[in-house]
């Protein structure tokens, strides 16, 4: 493929992702990522990974590593659905954990992107696709396809769109051209370091492992003050990118849409260029969906409860019992009066397993 191909297809690519619902899109050659093999091996040696990470290094910084024919990957960037803040009192989810399961939904445009490409007329290999849970480092690909730079929180910044979105990765098996990575805008902004709930932004090494997103999900028994710093989380942790300046700053009720409205301004933008406009579904009012919820109904979970309320949504993943124990910890950090009857009325197998380390007489 010579580099006039080669540069028709990257916008044609482009076009089709944003008519599949993608708001950014960044292109990068399938070298391993420089300099990232040995960080990621220094941070591991120092003990800051997590459980959920791949443990063969190669395969998190080189695409050759996942498919040989690999010549280019292209990143592209997903809009997380809008969702309205929780109430007092609630347990709060991120907003990757509300709604369908986001992994369900990039993969479901990434499927329809491949298909359209396909029908475009694309002569190479079906391309491989990844969304999160696979091996490679999305966010060290995506900096270096120019869709963003990493923030001081750690999270992929997309100018103009920010940080609330989720990546998926599709490789193929042609080159095209590479785009050029982006300067990181976050200057002398230290607001995320400074509001970190565990204080573990800011250095060289991120501790993941500590990081309130990875507790709540994390079955593994927690310290005093790693459950105390979980505040009312149900699933994730959101405070590092919602006192993002890049993010709008204005989380509360009033400026809740300013971010997806910037966001769906974008894509229509783009998508009027291409001639592919369509209607944005309506997501006010009622119709909404909601990052708070009712902690003791999360405690009381029953199974067919999960089944019906949870199932396919990112924070169902690990289960009825993860959900039970962070309302649980929810609870006694609010230092709840009701809480003490409910221990008092369990015992033994009553109490769900992953809260029994943290259930004592000693605790009345």
């Amino acid at each position: 493929m010579d580099q006039k191909e080669g540069i028709l297809w990257k916008e044609r690519l482009r076009h089709l992702a944003l008519e599949s619902g993608f708001v950014a899109v960044g292109f990068t050659h399938a070298e391993p990522v420089a300099g990232l093999y040995e960080f990621l091996a220094e941070r591991s040696a120092q003990g800051y990974h997590t459980s959920f990470e791949e443990q063969e290094l190669r395969k998190r910084v080189d695409p050759k590593a996942i498919w040989p024919a690999c010549e280019t990957v292209v990143v592209l960037a997903y809009p997380l659905v809008y969702s309205a803040p929780p109430q007092k009192g609630e347990g709060v989810l991120a907003r990757s954990a509300v709604g369908e399961d986001y992994h369900s939904q990039v993969k479901r445009a990434l499927h329809q992107l491949v298909s359209s490409f396909g029908e475009a007329g694309w002569r190479g290999e079906a391309p491989q696709i990844q969304v999160d849970t696979g091996p490679l480092n999305e966010r060290a690909l995506a900096t270096r396809a120019g869709l963003g730079w990493l923030g001081k929180n750690q999270q992929l910044i997309i100018s103009g769109k920010g940080s609330f979105v989720a990546l998926g990765l599709m490789l193929l098996d042609k080159a095209l051209p590479p785009d050029e990575p982006l300067a990181g805008q976050c200057g002398k902004c230290t607001r995320c370091i400074r509001a970190c709930p565990a204080q573990i932004l800011g250095t060289r090494h991120f501790q993941a492992n500590e990081c309130l997103s990875y507790l709540t999900q994390s079955k593994e028994p927690l310290t005093e003050r790693q459950r105390t710093a979980l505040g009312k989380r149900i699933f994730g942790c959101d405070t590092c990118q919602e006192v993002c300046p890049h993010n709008g700053l204005r989380c509360d009720e009033e400026g809740k849409r300013s971010i997806l409205n910037k966001i769906k301004g974008d894509r229509q933008g783009e998508l009027r260029k291409a001639g592919q406009e369509r209607q944005e579904p309506d997501i006010s009012g009622e119709k909404a969906l909601r990052r708070g919820v009712d902690l003791w109904d999360t405690l009381n979970l029953t199974k067919s409860q999960f089944n019906q309320q949870w199932r396919g949504t990112a924070a169902g993943w690990r289960g009825k019992g993860i959900l039970q124990r962070n309302a649980y910890l929810a609870l006694k950090n609010l230092r709840d009066p009701r809480l003490p009857s409910w221990e008092e009325e369990r015992t033994g197998q009553d109490i769900p397993k992953l809260i029994q380390p943290y259930y004592s007489k000693a605790d009345k």
